[in-house]
């Protein structure tokens, strides 16, 4: 049972399913929530990772003085996520290995 046999059974499966059932899949919904996770499998790059640490950064950053100009205490909170996705994202990018490019 090799890839060749098995490719050979898959072709043949196709064909006698007729044409319709080899109508191409439809494309899957983008979850942006998924974009938030630095855990996940994916070929990510250290320079990303540090962006995206920088603009949770920044973003807690401003929700601080949001939250201080206001006297409110929600925005902290808010802050707080932000500032540990940030920290999150600052450890992966430290962690990733740094691209080879090619000169």
């Amino acid at each position: 049972m090799g890839r060749r046999s098995r490719a050979r059974e898959r072709e043949a499966a196709a064909a006698a399913a007729g044409p319709e059932a080899a109508a191409p899949a439809p494309p899957r919904r983008r979850n942006w929530a998924r974009l938030l996770n630095p855990f996940k499998f994916r070929r990510l790059d250290r320079p990303r990772a540090r962006a995206v640490a920088i603009g949770f950064g920044l973003a807690a950053v401003a929700l601080v003085v949001v939250g201080w100009l206001t006297e409110d205490a929600a925005w902290f909170s808010s802050a707080m996520f932000l500032a540990i996705l940030a920290v999150v994202w600052g450890v992966s990018a430290l962690l990733l290995p740094k691209l080879d490019r090619p000169d």
